[in-house]
């Protein structure tokens, strides 16, 4: 139902291949219950990136969940999802809380979201790993699934410790750091030379685009959250035109549908692709 169901949208995301990659916010949230598997399915579907959030069961399984308890997007008991074991998980309904159309749907396992990237995805892409919870066994498994998919090249940690970033590293130096950086960050983060993935707080400008590029550093715009602030089209527009990799955003098809439709930048000049 749900493949057949984003299928729709598909005319909307007709995207210049330099464009940055819309890179949804948990998922496709706005149309799907996030962190679930159709969330991330419509988004491959539409070539664009997502974000999800990895934590890790009682008996140590790395799954995809926002929150450190089930009751909001689950109809599990408000107790901490390290009180469950995965089987234990699996019986608690993760989609009609959303609509009743998705009952039925279970919070999946880190792994099956992998698999379901490799099988999915249509463009290039970007995935975004929020590491909210995970012991140092699940840094090994996460480091172990990436090389099984193949997706170092496409996706990158962020929001773990510097400790956990280290041991990342350690176990295979081909996994991306990212970091939510501020404009004042930005000099002092390149001196430490630890960040790969630049999460820029502010639109970025271009002179800081210029120099993160000199440094090869990735960029994304982390735009993430809801209300009118965070979907401002002039912002939208501008983060196109400085040309950087990616933004993380709640609103990606609004977003594409903009682009889609305006092939000049937010000072009237012709933008080129």
């Amino acid at each position: 139902m749900t493949r057949t169901f984003f299928l729709f949208l598909l005319p909307l995301v007709g995207l210049y291949a330099d464009d940055p990659i819309l890179i949804a916010h948990r998922g496709l949230l706005q149309h799907a219950p996030e962190n679930t598997l159709p969330a991330f399915s419509s988004c491959l579907e539409l070539g664009m990136g997502f974000e999800l959030d990895i934590r890790t069961t009682k008996d140590g399984k790395l799954v995809v969940l926002h929150d450190a308890t089930l009751e909001r997007t689950t109809d599990g008991p408000a107790r901490p999802l390290t009180e469950f074991t995965w089987d234990e998980l699996r019986e608690f309904d993760a989609g009609s809380w959303f609509d009743p159309r998705f009952t039925g749907l279970r919070v999946p396992s880190l792994e099956e979201t992998f698999a379901l990237i490799r099988e999915r995805k249509r463009r290039p892409t970007l995935i975004a790993l929020n590491i909210k919870g995970i012991t140092q066994a699940g840094e090994k498994e996460l480091v172990q699934l990436l090389a099984k998919y193949a997706l170092f090249e496409e996706s990158f940690a962020f929001d773990q410790s510097d400790k956990c970033s280290e041991r990342l590293k350690v176990l295979d130096p081909r996994i991306r750091i990212g970091r939510n950086v501020r404009r004042e960050e930005i000099d002092p983060r390149l001196a430490e030379g630890t960040t790969e993935v630049f999460l820029l707080t502010s639109v970025p400008k271009e002179a800081e685009v210029s120099l993160l590029r000199k440094h090869e550093k990735k960029i994304v715009f982390n735009y993430a959250g809801t209300g009118e602030h965070r979907r401002n089209e002039k912002n939208w527009l501008r983060v196109r035109e400085v040309g950087i990799d990616g933004m993380l955003t709640d609103y990606p098809l609004d977003c594409a549908k903009l682009w889609q439709g305006n092939g000049a930048s937010v000072d009237g000049t012709k933008v080129k692709h």
